[in-house]
């Protein structure tokens, strides 16, 4: 199947680009979100565009004028922020004309007790993309998401690039599943892999890689979009 692997930088160009980190470029005050568990601003993961004009970036299979903001929960508060459904992390679409030309600073809180601030993630941009197929058959797709069917495959099918670290993070295609496998999320949320990024990414120059977030000290989280409904929900899990 066709993927799109990123390759980074430290910072990113202004405006809509696909970054990771750092301040969502535009989205309105009101809609950034709040942890269901500690009811604290969550940190900003990533942005997205549907449609890019940067080389070779992957068409999200979505609305072409909206933009995708990943946040998920940073605070040391003991929050589910690896579910899909407990509130501690978010996907928003959000549609282009809704959005201003600045980037948008998160809510003001008041000082914690000891002495925390919300986290701003290291800006991340993307410099190059690396496209390919990884050899899994289109016809086996649906095996990646029942674990049962998903440990019956061939090792080099289940795991395409063998945990290869310059993988882990990409658009398209299957989960490529941690070590621990499908079983380590029972309740997949409903829809298909959009995307994937792990706790480490590949800079541009690729003896490098540069740490993206808390995903459970080693996990990847897995961005799902779900077609059958309009518009389409998107969930995310982060798995070790």
């Amino acid at each position: 199947m066709l993927n799109h692997y990123p390759r980074f930088h430290e910072g990113a160009s202004t405006g809509l680009v696909h970054k990771i980190g750092g301040l969502p470029w535009g989205l309105p005050a009101h809609l950034w979100p709040l942890c269901a568990d500690c009811e604290r601003p969550m940190s900003h993961l990533g942005q997205f565009p549907t449609h890019s004009t940067e080389l070779d970036a992957p068409a999200l299979p979505h609305a072409p004028d909206e933009v995708l903001f990943l946040f998920k929960c940073e605070w040391d508060s003991g929050c589910f922020f690896w579910e899909h459904s407990e509130g501690s992390n978010q996907v928003l679409s959000v549609p282009r004309k809704e959005l201003g030309d600045a980037p948008t600073h998160p809510p003001t809180i008041d000082a914690q007790e000891n002495g925390e601030e919300l986290k701003v993630l290291p800006e991340l941009g993307v410099t190059r993309w690396i496209v390919q197929e990884d050899g899994v058959p289109a016809d086996v797709e649906d095996d990646f998401y029942d674990y049962g069917r998903h440990s019956e495959l061939p090792r080099d099918i289940a795991h395409p690039q063998g945990w290869a670290d310059q993988f882990n993070t990409k658009f398209g295609g299957v989960p490529y599943w941690t070590p621990n496998g499908a079983q380590g999320q029972p309740d997949l949320p409903p829809g298909r892999l959009l995307l994937q990024i792990d706790s480490w990414v590949i800079m541009d120059d690729e003896s490098l890689s540069d740490e993206v977030a808390n995903f459970c000290s080693d996990g990847i989280a897995y961005i799902f979009i779900d077609c059958s409904q309009s518009p389409p929900v998107f969930s995310m899990i982060i798995n070790r």
